[in-house]
């Protein structure tokens, strides 16, 4: 397994998995119609890599919008990778948002401040 690529569409995330250099990113809105369909296996095959690897991990999500069962899934993975830091792995996220988009910043805030073993950083585009 070295990588993951899903194209973005209207309602969903591009997902860009590289797992042989650990450089992980979703960018893009995300609302698909059936979350479970579209995330159950970007998110099986992460969370198999993470347990399979000592590959330190980056994560970047460009999330433009994304509903609340979306949030879920980012709770979900977010979570993984602070077990993985908790445990000795170099784990950092970047959030990137809008400098005029306090929406997605203040849920980066809110989703960085439950970390406490990952890097995580906010990132203002350009």
């Amino acid at each position: 397994m070295s990588s993951l690529k899903i194209p973005g569409s209207t309602r969903t995330p591009e997902i860009d998995f590289n797992f042989e250099t650990g450089e992980f990113s979703m960018a893009g809105e995300s609302y698909p119609e059936d979350v479970r369909a579209f995330y159950d296996e970007p998110v099986r095959q992460f969370v198999g890599w993470l347990g399979s690897s000592d590959t330190p991990v980056n994560f970047d999500f460009r999330l433009v919008y994304f509903n609340s069962s979306s949030a879920r899934v980012l709770v979900g993975l977010i979570d993984q990778i602070e077990d993985a830091a908790r445990d000795g792995r170099a784990c950092r996220i970047r959030w990137h948002h809008a400098a005029d988009d306090e929406n997605i910043r203040e849920l980066g805030e809110e989703f960085g401040s439950d970390l406490s073993a990952t890097r995580f950083e906010l990132v203002v585009l350009e």
